[in-house]
């Protein structure tokens, strides 16, 4: 019993153990959880900081916005403003050559007809160059180069074929280009320059469009188109007339053109003084001058190149 007794009381403790640990809850630690909490102005400061924060950055968006919207406006005014300069720098371009143009036909058209007054001159050269802008293919120059063999500028000249005014114009081809043009043919309809001018605008306009090659234009303008073809083909049956023609004009304007893009236009010799100009004078009104005597006017006789002087002393007589 001695030895079984130790054991006895192992067992009595283990017992009591497991009846302690069965039987026995011990309670939960109790935590305090303490919220310290600040002024209330602190945190109305820190809610003012943010909101400052959040407009200032607005406002900053805002004003670049607004900087980007004026950098914006203002490129394209000075687009607007570039665009403006670049087409009156062309205006001004165009109206100085235009008129460099204008007076160096004036004096080309004063060279080769001495009878032409300034005011005439002028007249044929703007006329000229008028109907050249309203036909684009037909050059101011070669026009003029035309009216210079054709008529040397004359008006009233009429070919021993009929052909009439500045730049000889067949009456059956100025029919069928005044029905063209909306205009009522009549006798006298060739010998008016502005009209003579448009016929051979328009004439040479359509032959362009036919051919696109100056030497067959003016070898159907100088002889009509059964003309043209022999120039073509290179046979006999073309006109002498014809054969000179084409390169004499084709020589002409070659050498106006490049008068006209060297400067080196020769100037008229003289300037003269247009006769039917009223006169004037220095202090005077013009309406004080109606009253003065005039020494009575000389009336001119224009006649075609060739004419005979009998025929000019006949219809001076007549007169």
């Amino acid at each position: 019993m001695g030895r079984n007794e130790p054991l006895s009381r192992s067992d009595e403790y283990a017992d009591r153990r497991l009846h302690l640990a069965t039987t026995h809850h011990p309670e939960p630690e109790s935590r305090t959880i303490v919220i310290r909490q600040g002024s209330g102005w602190q945190s109305l400061a820190l809610l003012f900081l943010c909101l400052l924060l959040i407009g200032v950055v607005l406002l900053g968006h805002y004003v670049l916005r607004g900087i980007d919207a004026e950098r914006q406006q203002a490129a394209a005014a000075m687009a607007r403003a570039e665009r403006k300069i670049q087409q009156l720098e062309g205006s001004i371009a165009y109206d100085t050559q235009r008129r460099h143009l204008l007076l160096g036909m004036r004096d080309h058209i004063l060279k080769v007809n001495p009878r032409a007054s300034l005011a005439d001159a002028y007249l044929y050269a703007r006329l000229a160059l008028d109907a050249s802008e309203k036909y684009p293919s037909v050059d101011p120059l070669l026009l003029l180069a035309i009216g210079t063999v054709e008529s040397r500028y004359d008006p009233q000249a009429k070919s021993h074929a009929d052909a009439r005014g500045l730049y000889q114009i067949w009456p059956s081809t100025g029919r069928l280009l005044s029905r063209s043009l909306g205009w009522d043919y009549e006798e006298h309809t060739l010998y008016d320059p502005e009209k003579n001018t448009e016929a051979a605008a328009l004439y040479l306009d359509i032959l362009f469009a036919a051919y696109n090659d100056p030497q067959m234009v003016l070898a159907e303008y100088n002889g009509g188109p059964v003309n043209a073809g022999y120039y073509r083909a290179d046979v006999g049956a073309l006109a002498a007339e014809t054969r000179s023609y084409v390169p004499r004009v084709l020589e002409l304007y070659a050498r106006l053109k490049d008068q006209f893009e060297t400067g080196t236009i020769p100037p008229v010799e003289a300037p003269r003084r247009d006769e039917q100009r009223e006169g004037k004078a220095l202090g005077v009104r013009s309406s004080a001058l109606q009253g003065r005597p005039t020494a009575p006017a000389v009336e001119r006789v224009r006649t075609a190149p060739g004419e005979s002087s009998s025929r000019r002393e006949a219809a001076g007589t007549a007169r």
